[in-house]
């Protein structure tokens, strides 16, 4: 008996509980209305910067990253500046949209490649790219580890286990298992349970010298990616282990069970892993559903206010509908008073940078009697009930 043998390929899956399959019925089903969810191509570029983010903040802070989720966004879009006591974080960010940018290429544009050996060892470079030596040791990049590594309380496999098992978990991650775990006909749920299996079982096998998290979770993202999930639900994943990380860490150790005299239990456990995987996609995917239903209001709202004005706009109009539409756009949950109204966009500035106050206040007024924005001791904001209503019983009015 080896010391490691609750690693094997294909992986020893127990019955699922009657809560996982439900879950999974759900996940499916979200996964399938936020794909069928229209939203302008604004919108859609917004949600896909913004979940990018929250994979990226969630799987580096895992990693020890301190960058917040605002300053990810930031760094993203080239707008934080490289201070040199964090250029370690700097790059870890940058190395991770780089790497799933590579899965994106791989797997949505070139059509899905084989996971191998050299797939991986290429990941694993674009993953710690300029970080061989960011641990205080030299760490070799795109390269298996050739020595014993603990991680915690849990002994990783000896280095010269490494290579047979990660070409069994290769060869296990690019067979058909259409008819597998009895998932036929559920091609998201089938994918969701091999994602999770295969992050679980790559962090058993523990190959590189380091960024293995990062890699799991990558692989993870990637057959999610591969199964036509939208690009979106792949994020949330890693958020949600990063928000419970300590639940995560002990589902991961729980998974393996305790090294005794010398070996692990010959078979692993992965249910409880996975269904507390599923309930944290499942609570992200509902709040992502939210996010878009947010955007779909918008959109609509900003068209129910161009038909509250006329075709032909007079000068006052026209800066009447810029006012009501960019207060749509920044201050849908939040108030703002009158002497702040002039900083909620360039556009406002620039409409009223000769006009006074009064001019202001009275645009103001037109438009909360015309039912576009309320006015209370908090200040003004696109009408909250009317947005609403547009949407008659759909499931945002609860």
């Amino acid at each position: 008996m080896g010391s490691h043998d609750f690693i094997r390929f294909p992986p020893a899956l127990a019955q699922l509980s009657a809560r996982t399959w439900l879950l999974l019925g759900e996940i499916q089903a979200s996964a399938q209305t936020v794909r069928a969810s229209p939203v302008l191509p604004a919108h859609a570029y917004e949600l896909e910067n913004q979940y990018l983010a929250m994979g990226i903040h969630g799987t580096t802070a895992i990693a020890g990253n301190g960058f917040s989720e605002d300053e990810v966004a930031k760094i993203m879009g080239d707008e934080m500046p490289a201070y040199a006591s964090r250029i370690a974080d700097l790059r870890q960010i940058k190395n991770m949209a780089q790497a799933y940018n590579m899965v994106a290429r791989d797997e949505m544009f070139g059509g899905p490649s084989l996971f191998s050996l050299e797939k991986l060892n290429r990941y694993h470079e674009l993953v710690m790219n300029g970080l061989g030596e960011s641990n205080g040791g030299q760490i070799q990049v795109g390269a298996l580890r050739e020595h014993r590594v603990e991680v915690g309380p849990y002994l990783a496999p000896p280095p010269e286990a490494i290579e047979p098992l990660i070409k069994q978990y290769c060869d296990w991650l690019n067979a058909d298992e259409e008819a597998s775990h009895g998932l036929d006909g559920y091609d998201t749920a089938r994918a969701i349970i091999k994602a999770l299996v295969a992050h679980v079982s790559f962090a058993w096998i523990y190959p590189y010298g380091d960024g293995n998290g990062r890699m799991a979770r990558l692989i993870e993202h990637a057959i999610l990616l591969r199964a036509g999930l939208p690009e979106a639900c792949t994020h949330v994943l890693s958020y949600f282990y990063s928000k419970t990380r300590r639940q995560y860490y002990a589902e991961l150790q729980r998974s393996h069970g305790e090294h005794d005299q010398g070996a692990y239990p010959p078979v692993g456990d992965l249910r409880r892993f996975i269904e507390y995987a599923l309930e944290g996609f499942m609570d992200e995917l509902s709040d992502l559903m939210l996010v878009i239903g947010s955007m779909q209001v918008q959109a609509i709202w900003r068209d129910h206010i161009r038909a509250c004005f006329p075709s032909i706009l007079t000068t006052m109009q026209q800066r009447q509908m810029r006012l009501a539409l960019d207060l749509t756009d920044r201050c849908v949950d939040q108030p703002v008073i009158l002497e702040m109204v002039r900083e909620v966009s360039a556009a406002i500035e620039l409409e009223y940078a000769d006009e006074s106050d009064a001019v202001l206040a009275e645009d103001l007024d037109v438009l909360v009697k015309m039912d576009l924005l309320i006015h209370d001791d908090h200040g003004y904001q696109p009408n909250p009930a009317l947005m609403l209503s547009l949407f008659g019983n759909s499931g945002l009015r609860s």
